[in-house]
């Protein structure tokens, strides 16, 4: 009976480890509002990157962006890039640059109308945010959100920077 339970509980475990280790993320190259190059390899240059895939028409994606906004001047003391990578497609996209600024998000907004990057990167539902370390190791992925969510992206953060957890942003 035993070795019948390790031959079916061991192939489930291991499928279940391999599902937790993340891939490394792909190198991309895309166009910004402004119509500047971006690169993956750049950002991480500078130190690691958050991005978030959204859309003009997905409520949630607005939502969790501009949840994290408060946050924005702690990221970028500690070096972290944010990505906003818009998934609308071409006849849309004269529209995401307009949309960003009325929110007030300072974040490097690219724009992939092809959704070649939701390929690449295997995203399933909107919004779904990666954590990239500067190793090019995808070290955090959340899918979907719902209030509260960016706590955990900002804990996570706050973690590879071996900051003390707080609730509200720094000032």
């Amino acid at each position: 009976m035993k070795k019948i339970l390790l031959i079916v509980v061991l192939p489930l475990i291991i499928l279940w480890a391999q599902e937790e280790a993340l891939p490394d993320a792909q190198d991309f190259t895309l166009e910004d509002v402004d119509g500047n190059t971006v690169c993956l390899d750049s950002l991480l240059a500078k130190g690691p990157v958050f991005m978030s895939f959204w859309a003009l028409w997905c409520k949630m994606c607005i939502k969790e962006l501009d949840a994290l906004k408060p946050y924005y001047d702690e990221f970028d003391s500690l070096g972290i890039n944010l990505l906003a990578i818009s998934q609308d497609k071409t006849r849309a996209v004269s529209k995401v640059k307009p949309f960003t600024q009325c929110h007030k998000w300072r974040y490097v907004v690219v724009l992939d109308p092809e959704n070649l990057m939701r390929e690449l990167y295997d995203v399933q539902a909107m919004p779904t945010s990666f954590i990239i370390d500067q190793n090019k190791k995808i070290v955090f992925t959340h899918q979907g959100y719902k209030p509260g969510d960016e706590k955990k992206v900002v804990a996570k953060i706050r973690e590879l920077f071996g900051k003390e957890a707080k609730d509200e942003p720094e000032e």
